[in-house]
Order: C-alpha cells, then sequence, then structure tokens
C-alpha cells in the first residue's frame, strides 16, 4: 500500500497556513507602505478615508485570507456603491476585499516560486482558459475609444475572474466548504426576506425596478438570478443527498429562496430556472421517479395557489405574453442593443471594440424607447454579445471555451462521484451556473458584484469540492485497505 500523498496530509496544510502566516507577517508592513505611497503619489486628492479603507482591507487579507472570504460572502448582498469625485467607483466592501485577494493570492505565488515551495494543490483545471480570458480583455483595449476606460474597466473585470483562482486556492477541506456554506446562505437569505417585504410593500409595482427601491438589490434581473443560486443548490441538496443531515434546516432554506424565486417578474429568471431544474431531474435517472413526481407535484400546487391570487394571474400572462411582442418597449431596447451589438462585431470581427466600449459607443433612440428606459441598462442585454461586440471573435471563443470547460468538468465529476452529500453540492453548483448561463442570453449581469462574485466564486469552487471528493474516496479506500 502507498502512503498517502503529501497534500492530502492535514498537518501540511497547517504547517503551509503557519509559513504563509509568517511570510505575510514580515511583508505586510513594506506591502501596506508601498501600496499607500504609490496610491498617495499618484492620486494626490484621494480621500483619505479610502485610503484607510484599502490599508485595513489589505492588513486583513494578507492576515487571515479564509476569513477574509468568509467575510465578503457575507457582506456581498450588502455591499454599496461608494464613489470617489473625478476618479473611480468602488463597490464596498466587496471590490477592495476582491482587489486585495488577487494582490495577496498573486503575490503568495510569486512567493512560493521563489522560494521553491512545492504547490498544496493541484493546478486549477481551467487555467488556461481562464489566463487567455484576461490576456484577450485587455488587448481589446487597442481598438477602444477610450484607453483608460477601457483598461480601468479590464482591471476591475480581471480580479472578479480572478476571484476563482482564489476560492478553489483556498477552499480545500469539508470543513472549509462548510464554513463557505454558513458564512453565505444566512447572509443571503436575510437579504432576500428583506426584498420580499420591501416587495410586498410596494405590489402595486411588482413587475417594475422601481419596487426595488430600499431593497439590496436594484433590479429583478439581479434579485432574481442572486436567489436561483442559493434555491438551486438547495434543492439539488434534498435531492440527491440521502445521508443523515438536517434535513429540517435545507427545507427552511428552501422555502426561504423559494419564496424569492416566486416574487421576482424576470422573464430570463423564469426561464434559466426552468432550465436549471431540468437539468437537475435529468441527474435523478430512472430510481427516483418518485421524488420527480414529488417534487413537480409540489411546484405544481404551489404555482396554482399563487395564481390564484387576485391579479397575479393576469399579471403574469401579460408578462408572458410580452415576450414575443415587438412593440413592447423592453423588448425594443433589447432588439436594439443586440443589433447594435452585431454591428460593433461587423466593424472589428477579430478583437471588437474594446473592454466597456458598448456603454460609450451605444446611442439608444429615445423616439423608439422612452426617455426613462434610455437612461438606465447601457448593456448590451446578452453577455455573448457584448463579449462578442466588445473582444470579437476571439474573446467570444474563449468565453465560450470557459463556460464547456466547466460544463464538461462538471458532467464527468457527476459520473464518478458516487458520495451524496459532494454529489448533491456538484449538481447545485452545476445548475446554478447554468442558470446564469442561460441568463446571460438575454441580460448581462456579470459587471456587478451580487452576480459577478457568485459566479466566479462557483467557477473556483466546483473543482475544489470535485478534488474533496476524490481525496476523501482516496482516504477511504486506503483504510479499507489496512
Amino acid at each position: 500500500m502507498e502512503p498517502l500523498s503529501e497534500w492530502e496530509s492535514e498537518p501540511n496544510f497547517n504547517l503551509y497556513e503557519n509559513m504563509s502566516f509568517k511570510q505575510a507577517y514580515r511583508i505586510l508592513p513594506f506591502a501596506v507602505c508601498i501600496v499607500l505611497g504609490t496610491i498617495v503619489g499618484y492620486f494626490s486628492e484621494t480621500p483619505l478615508t479610502v485610503l484607510c479603507l484599502l490599508a485595513a482591507t489589505g492588513a486583513f487579507v494578507f492576515i487571515g485570507m479564509e476569513l477574509a472570504l468568509y467575510v465578503l460572502l457575507i457582506c456581498l448582498p450588502f455591499s454599496f456603491r461608494y464613489i470617489i469625485p473625478n476618479l473611480l467607483e468602488i463597490q464596498t466592501p466587496t471590490e477592495p476585499l476582491l482587489g486585495m485577494f488577487c494582490a495577496v493570492y498573486l503575490l503568495k505565488k510569486i512567493l512560493d516560486f521563489a522560494l521553491g515551495k512545492q504547490q498544496r494543490t493541484p493546478t486549477f483545471p481551467f487555467l488556461l482558459p481562464l489566463c487567455l480570458f484576461i490576456f484577450v480583455t485587455f488587448l481589446s483595449a487597442i481598438n477602444t475609444p477610450n484607453l483608460f476606460g477601457t483598461l480601468k474597466g479590464a482591471v476591475r473585470y480581471s480580479t472578479y475572474v480572478m476571484f476563482s483562482l482564489v476560492v478553489y486556492d483556498l477552499v480545500q477541506h469539508r470543513q472549509s466548504l462548510n464554513r463557505l456554506f454558513f458564512a453565505s446562505f444566512p447572509s443571503a437569505a436575510i437579504a432576500i426576506v428583506w426584498t420580499v417585504i420591501v416587495l410586498f410593500y410596494h405590489i402595486d409595482e411588482w413587475q417594475w425596478t422601481s419596487a426595488y427601491r430600499s431593497s439590496p438589490f436594484t433590479n429583478y434581473s439581479v434579485y432574481g438570478s442572486f436567489t436561483a443560486v442559493f434555491f438551486l443548490i438547495c434543492l439539488s441538496r434534498l435531492l440527491f443527498d440521502n445521508q443523515k443531515y438536517d434535513r429540517v434546516m435545507w427545507v427552511g432554506w428552501l422555502i426561504c429562496f423559494g419564496v424569492g424565486l416566486i416574487m421576482c417578474f424576470s422573464r430570463g429568471v423564469w426561464l434559466s430556472v426552468i432550465v436549471a431544474v431540468g437539468f437537475m431531474l435529468l441527474q435523478l435517472g430512472k430510481g427516483f421517479t418518485h421524488k420527480k413526481i414529488l417534487f413537480v407535484g409540489t411546484v405544481g400546487v404551489i404555482l396554482l395557489i399563487c395564481l390564484s391570487l387576485p391579479g397575479v394571474y393576469s399579471a403574469v400572462l401579460d408578462r408572458i405574453s410580452t415576450t414575443v411582442d415587438f412593440d413592447y418597449a423592453s423588448n425594443r431596447a433589447r432588439l436594439l442593443r443586440w443589433g447594435q451589438s452585431i454591428s460593433m462585431f461587423l466593424d472589428s470581427p477579430i478583437l471588437g471594440k474594446g473592454y466597456g466600449a458598448f456603454g460609450m459607443l451605444y446611442e439608444e433612440d429615445v423616439a423608439l424607447v422612452g426617455s426613462y428606459i434610455a437612461q438606465f441598462q447601457l448593456g448590451a442585454h446578452s453577455e455573448y454579445l457584448q463579449v462578442m461586440a466588445e473582444m470579437g471573435s476571439i474573446g467570444l471563443v474563449v468565453w465560450l471555451w470557459l463556460n464547456l470547460a466547466f460544463l464538461i468538468y462538471g458532467f464527468r465529476a457527476i459520473k464518478r462521484i458516487d458520495d451524496g452529500f459532494y454529489r448533491s453540492i456538484i449538481i447545485g453548483l452545476m445548475a446554478a451556473e447554468i442558470s446564469l448561463m442561460v441568463h446571460f442570453v438575454v441580460n448581462n449581469l456579470l459587471n456587478g458584484d451580487a452576480i459577478g462574485v457568485p459566479f466566479w466564486g462557483i467557477y473556483g469552487l466546483l473543482p475544489a469540492v470535485v478534488q474533496i471528493a476524490e481525496r476523501a474516496e482516496d482516504i477511504k479506500n486506503h483504510t479499507e485497505q489496512e
């Protein structure tokens, strides 16, 4: 019998963390001085409060990256936009934490390489397409109408993309996985309950974005997609994990996020959740027909009860009918943006017009869609078309590669992992990501932290969970052989 590999041993993890802490402790004063000095020297008008925020955030991340990850997830639904006059906007505290995560992560990798330390985790399975996507994001600046704006946006977007590497590197134990979920679920549930109360208060404006004022979310698309991520993970746990665990608690989570989804009025969210749930039901197989029937029947009864409420049926029916109504203002705006995306792509088919250029170049026809609508939502209303317009055919190919690599990796993992706990988490993460991928066909939501963080976090979390499951299986087989 061969001994367990070094990176499977728990004491080695602790040793690595102690060494990383000592390195961070020695480097921290120099790093903070360099960062603060650079910022003060370059931006003489930068508010002192922001400098203090960045310095404190950097120190916090250096000292405890895993703890900082949990803080980020707890604060995510409640982050607020802080505007620095004449400079930039920061989604606080999400984006400062993301930026520091990337800086610390890269610094640790450089230090490990310089000191000749062995990598403690296998190589990130999506590293090549991820790096290419970041590279193409910056390369698209060749054709941009605003070089500074594109580079600034590319840096910001790259921090979101690199978040997947941070999550993959930090979540390497089942204990870390449990802490991750219990840091994110209560915070998300509070945000959803808060929003549902606000929507009930503004029930007359239920189908409009204006109903979300005073809630943690800006519109129903962001709210619905965020809610769907947690709903699908809860549903997967209950459908696929037959082991002993607190089912009452998970049913409570499911009801909470399920009610939140019912209150969402986004057609894109409805479609994406239907596709994701269909994917999950296909994974049940022939031996679980009773679960399929129970789930479909329960959903049917809930929908019948909801649609029987006064005014709900007619509102939902009208909303569905607008999907093919070309006179509907939202549809006209979407078609105009799609047409503009194709036009921009044809002008620069290789590298596109530059990251963020769609908002710079697009001019909406107020006569067609109305002045109120023209003031907002300057995205292409499709993540795929926006990538195509801003980063050309090269960017679109790499973006599709990123998505397909994730799905192929997940389907292969489903076939070889039998443990109910890990299997349920893997299917739930895949369903959540599929729902976002489907919604991205008719909307672009990755520019915001409420969707960008879950999307890229799950992108790194899936391979981390798969490898935790495989290590657990290896340890189990090793123990049985002894």
